[in-house]
């Protein structure tokens, strides 16, 4: 059975990384963009270091990101494929039993608890390095 407090919960969170990372990633490409453009004025007095970040940590994140959303479509996969063939007998006019409309509910149940959790666990990653760029970077003004 599902917790709604809890599952209220776990979509503030969701909410709030969002908000945090689009927040940092607008610090991060401002402070950015001002590197590369000093960069453009003065290569040779460009902070290489910096330069060097913009690629490597977003790949290291984001390839983190899609590591974790390919392990849980994987384990969801038997869920979507049991309530793709539940739900296509359905649009056949074959109505479920009271057991199989509860399966089918306790499925959806899952499937929703269980993409949330895919969603954090994703974004955790990306929310990490975008933090803690804006963090780094905010030092630096």
């Amino acid at each position: 059975m599902i917790d709604p407090w809890r599952e209220w919960q776990r979509m503030i969170r969701a909410g709030t990384m969002w908000s945090e990372t689009l927040n940092a990633a607008h610090a991060v490409v401002g402070h950015r963009s001002r590197t590369i453009k000093s960069a453009l004025h003065d290569p040779l007095g460009a902070d290489h270091a910096e330069l060097g970040r913009m690629v490597s940590e977003k790949s290291s994140a984001f390839g983190a990101a899609g590591t974790s959303l390919v392990r849980d479509v994987l384990d969801l996969q038997a869920d979507l494929a049991a309530q793709a063939a539940a739900l296509g007998q359905m649009m056949f006019g074959q109505l479920p039993t009271p057991r199989a409309a509860q399966e089918m509910v306790l499925r959806s149940q899952r499937l929703g608890t269980a993409a949330l959790a895919s969603s954090i666990r994703a974004l955790t990653p990306v929310h990490k390095a975008a933090t803690a760029n804006a963090r780094r970077l905010g030092k630096h003004r």
